[in-house]
C-alpha cells in the first residue's frame, strides 16, 4: 500500500498525439484519494512545474503547463476503495502510453522515408531510361558486322536516340513499347526517333563532326496533318526532326504511315526523323489511317481530315512537341517552325554557307546567345510559295502577300519591321545579318538558333502563348534578335478570323494566365537579368 502523496515520473519525450485522462485511487491515512492525469504533448509533472516556476519567479507555472499539455496531478477524497496495486498500475500505464507515442511518430517517420526513397528511384529510373539509350548506341554500334561510328558521333547524339532500328513494322512497334518514356507531367508516353533518315544516320557514320555543324528544321503536328510534310522536304533539303501527336490506339497506324510516307517520297526517307507522343491513355480516333503495303501513294492522306487541335478531349502539347523533335535532332543549330509553315527554297545551304563564313560552328559563347530571325509572310490559296526575295516582294506588291497575322495580331509580327526588311536590296541568294531588334512584347517571331537555348515550357497546350513564352524567356536571358536579309517563311493561305478552331479564345485567356505566372517565374530564374516580358 501506497504512503503520502504520489506524484507520477516523467515520460519518455515522445507522447500520444492525443490527450488523455488516467485515474486511480491511493489510500493514505485511511481515506482513498482519487488522482486524476491528464496527458498530452511535453509531460511534467507537478514537482517539476513548481520547481520551474521557481526558477523563473513565476507561481503560475502550474497553469501554463495545463495549457502547453503537461502532466497535471490533482487529489481529492473519494469513495474508499481498497488499492494495494495502484503505484504498479501508474506506472504500467504510463509506460504503455509512451511507447505508443513514440511508435506511432516511428510510423509516421518511416512512411515519410519511404515515400521518400519511392520518388528518388522514380526520378532515377526516368534518368536511367534516358542513359540507357546512349550506351544502347554505343554497343549496337560494337557489334559484329556494325559499321564503324565516328568517335564524335555518339558525343553530339547525347543520350537522346536509342539504338538504330531495321524498318521492320514490328520492330519498330517493339522499340516503342519498350523504349517510350514518360514526359514531366506523366501524362503522355514520349518515343524519341522511332524511325531515322537513312542520310542522317549515315552521315553520322561517316562523317561525325561535319554533321553536327549543320542546321536541322524541328517541327510537329498530329497524324492527320501529316500531308504537310512531304512538300517542307521539298523546300528545306536537310535534316527535318518532326514530333507526331496521336491517340492512344494510333499508333500502329502512325508508324504504317512513316512507312509509307518513306516509301512515296524520298526526300522524307533520306532526310526525316520521326517522333511520337501519345496520352497513357485517350479514346480512338473516329479517322480511318491507310496501313496496307499496297497503298497507293496519292490515297495515304485520303482519309485524314480532322481539325486542328480536336482530339476527343485531349489537350494537344504543342510545346511538348517541340521539344521532344529537338531531343532528336543531331545539329548544333536548329529552325523551329510549325508544319504549316514552309522557308524559302536553298535556305538550308544558304545559312550553312552563312555559319561557315562567320565560324558559327566554332564559336561556344557569344553567338550562342543569337537568334537569326526569319520574316514571316502569308499567301493566297494556289498562289505558290515564293523562292526568292524578289519574287516574295512581287507578290506583295501584286497583293498576293502580306506579312503574317497582319488581321489578327499584327502586333505580334510588326517589330521585324518588314518596311525596312522589304526595302533593303538582295545582293545575291545568300543570307545575311541586315539589322538587329530588341524584342518587344508581344513579337514572338520565327528563328535560327543553337539547340542549346532554353526548352520551350510543356505547361503550355492548345492555342496560346505557346511559342511566346519561349521567345520571352530568351529576351530576359540576355538574347540578341538578328534579323536576316534573303530568308524567310511563308504560310499558305491567307490568317483570318473564322479559320480558327470554336474553342480558341477560351484556351487562349487560360494560358494567359499561366503567361503571367510563367513571367514572374523568370524573375526567379534569372534574378540578375534586369529584362522584363512587357
Amino acid at each position: 500500500m501506497a504512503h503520502g502523496r504520489v506524484v507520477p515520473r516523467r515520460l519518455a519525450p515522445y507522447t500520444d498525439l492525443h490527450a488523455e485522462t488516467l485515474s486511480y485511487s491511493i489510500k493514505h491515512q485511511g481515506v482513498n484519494y482519487l488522482h486524476h492525469i491528464a496527458f498530452g504533448g511535453g509531460i511534467r509533472s507537478r514537482q517539476e512545474q513548481r520547481s520551474r516556476g521557481r526558477r523563473r519567479g513565476d507561481g503560475r507555472e502550474g497553469a501554463r503547463g495545463r495549457q502547453q499539455g503537461r502532466v497535471e496531478v490533482s487529489a481529492a477524497p473519494a469513495i474508499p476503495v481498497t488499492c494495494n496495486v495502484c503505484p504498479g498500475i501508474h506506472k504500467f500505464l504510463t509506460s504503455i502510453v509512451s511507447w505508443r507515442s513514440v511508435a506511432v511518430l516511428a510510423l509516421i517517420a518511416s512512411l515519410l522515408q519511404i515515400t521518400n526513397i519511392v520518388l528518388s528511384w522514380q526520378l532515377k529510373q526516368r534518368h536511367m531510361l534516358y542513359s540507357s539509350e546512349a550506351a544502347a548506341v554505343q554497343e549496337a554500334s560494337s557489334q559484329p558486322g556494325s559499321r564503324r561510328q565516328h568517335p564524335s558521333a555518339a558525343r553530339h547524339r547525347d543520350f537522346h536516340l536509342g539504338p538504330k532500328v531495321s524498318d521492320d513494322h514490328q520492330a519498330i512497334l517493339s522499340r516503342i513499347a519498350h523504349w517510350s518514356v514518360l514526359d514531366s507531367s506523366g501524362e503522355f508516353r514520349v518515343s524519341v526517333g522511332v524511325l531515322q533518315g537513312v542520310a542522317g544516320s549515315m552521315e553520322w557514320v561517316e562523317q561525325g563532326e561535319a554533321r553536327h555543324h549543320g542546321i536541322t528544321l524541328v517541327t510537329q503536328c498530329s497524324l492527320a496533318r501529316l500531308h504537310r510534310l512531304p512538300p517542307l522536304t521539298v523546300h528545306w533539303q536537310g535534316p527535318v526532326s518532326i514530333a507526331v501527336f496521336v491517340l492512344s490506339g494510333e499508333v500502329q497506324a502512325a508508324v504504317q504511315t512513316f512507312h509509307l510516307l518513306r516509301k512515296c517520297y524520298p526526300g522524307v526517307k533520306e532526310n526525316v526523323t520521326f517522333s511520337l507522343v501519345f496520352p497513357l491513355n485517350s479514346p480512338t480516333s473516329p479517322h480511318i489511317i491507310p496501313t496496307a503495303d499496297t497503298t497507293p501513294c496519292h490515297k495515304i492522306f485520303s482519309a485524314m481530315h480532322q481539325d486542328n487541335y480536336s482530339f476527343n478531349g485531349v489537350q494537344y502539347p504543342n510545346n511538348l512537341l517541340r521539344n521532344v523533335a529537338r531531343k532528336a535532332t543531331s545539329t548544333s543549330y536548329m529552325m523551329v517552325v510549325d508544319i504549316d509553315m514552309t522557308p524559302n527554297s536553298g535556305l538550308h545551304q544558304s545559312f550553312v554557307s552563312f555559319a561557315k563564313k562567320n565560324g558559327l560552328f566554332g564559336k561556344q559563347s557569344s553567338e550562342e546567345k543569337t537568334v537569326w530571325v526569319l520574316p514571316a509572310y502569308e499567301v493566297k490559296e494556289d498562289a505558290g510559295i515564293p523562292e526568292t526575295k524578289q519574287q516574295l516582294l512581287d507578290m506583295r506588291e501584286n497583293g498576293l502577300a502580306r506579312p503574317f497575322y497582319q488581321e489578327l495580331c499584327l502586333k505580334c509580327q510588326k517589330f521585324t519591321d518588314y518596311p525596312a526588311w522589304e526595302k533593303k536590296k538582295t545582293g545575291g541568294t545568300g543570307v545575311m545579318t541586315i539589322y538587329e531588334v530588341l524584342w518587344q512584347d508581344p513579337w514572338e517571331p520565327f528563328y535560327i538558333a543553337s539547340t542549346k537555348i532554353p526548352l520551350y515550357d510543356e505547361r503550355f497546350r492548345q492555342y496560346g502563348f505557346n511559342r511566346i513564352s519561349q521567345v520571352c524567356e530568351l529576351h530576359v536571358a540576355g538574347f540578341r534578335f538578328l534579323v536576316l536579309d534573303s530568308a524567310f517563311v511563308i504560310h499558305e493561305g491567307f490568317k483570318t478570323v473564322d479559320s480558327f478552331h470554336s474553342t480558341k479564345d477560351a484556351e487562349q485567356e487560360k494560358n494567359r494566365i499561366l503567361f503571367r505566372q510563367f513571367k514572374a517565374e523568370l524573375k526567379i530564374k534569372y534574378p540578375e537579368s534586369s529584362r522584363r516580358c512587357y
